[in-house]
């Protein structure tokens, strides 16, 4: 994949039910990630390990972004009176 470009966007909705599979192929160096949805829907991400190394970090700084910003917006958010 030497001087490759990404040809094609995806969009996958993971939801609990979709399945992720990882298909590791050592002597390559890489892994394809598989995300299984129902009928004939399925992505695959081929990805070499420094890529994937860089898509692990991604998906921890999302997560961590989206923990802090969900704090913040709970605090700012009135609580809703349970008296009724």
């Amino acid at each position: 994949m030497n001087g490759a470009e990404l040809s094609v966007f995806v969009s996958a909705h993971v939801e609990a039910r979709t399945e992720i599979r990882a298909r590791i192929h050592p002597r390559e160096n890489r892994v394809v990630i598989r995300l299984l949805g129902a009928g004939l829907c399925e992505v695959g991400l081929f990805t070499d390990r420094p890529e994937l190394v860089r898509l692990r970090d991604a998906l921890t700084d999302a997560l961590a972004e989206l923990d802090e910003q969900q704090a913040a917006f709970a605090a700012q958010t009135p609580e809703r009176d349970s008296a009724a």
